[in-house]
């Protein structure tokens, strides 16, 4: 008896509930009254939407690419982007700022001078490995490893053991 009450009430609660239908039975007439795709378009609309976006895509058109300008979030996916698409960056001027690091590499003796990209969090950083343009002896012609600097320089890749490296060269520091 109980269930069977309770089941009255719900259906009860049910029906009031529904008020005015007259806004979903207008909008359910207009969808009704659409063009129905054919298969045609719907088989295109998903080749489009799921073709491959090119590398490019997340390069600004044209200009330099002033990395200074973006928030850390942008920034970072910028110079994600930038470190793993390269070819779509050669030759474009790029500016950008954070703290300089130092590395040498002590099988070789080579130097690398980069400016590090933090994300929001300063959890994850890429770096951005830089030439100056002028002839320059570390460590009298560099800042101090964890200062802020702006670096500007020439996009370029090149190749070392094995790997893709990205660079900007012909780079100028402002501290």
């Amino acid at each position: 008896m109980k269930k069977r009450y309770t089941a009255v009430i719900l259906a009860a609660a049910f029906l009031t509930g529904c008020g005015n239908t007259s806004q979903m039975d207008s909008l359910i007439a207009a969808q009704e009254a659409t063009e129905v795709p054919t298969i045609a378009a719907l088989e295109a609309d998903t080749e489009a939407a799921t073709a491959p976006v090119p590398s490019s895509a997340f390069v600004p058109s044209e200009g330099d690419i002033d990395l200074t300008q973006l928030d850390s979030n942008m920034v970072y996916a910028q110079v994600y982007d930038m470190v793993y698409n390269p070819e779509a960056y050669a030759g474009r001027n790029v500016r950008a700022k954070g703290p300089f690091a130092y590395y040498q590499d002590e099988e070789t003796g080579k130097e690398y001078f980069a400016v590090l990209i933090s994300d929001a969090t300063a959890c994850c950083a890429q770096g951005i490995e830089f030439v100056l343009e002028k002839d320059a002896v570390y460590p009298d012609d560099y800042p101090e490893t964890g200062t802020e600097i702006i670096v500007d320089g020439v996009y370029n890749m090149y190749e070392e053991k094995g790997s893709t490296y990205v660079q900007l060269l012909h780079a100028q520091i402002e501290a």
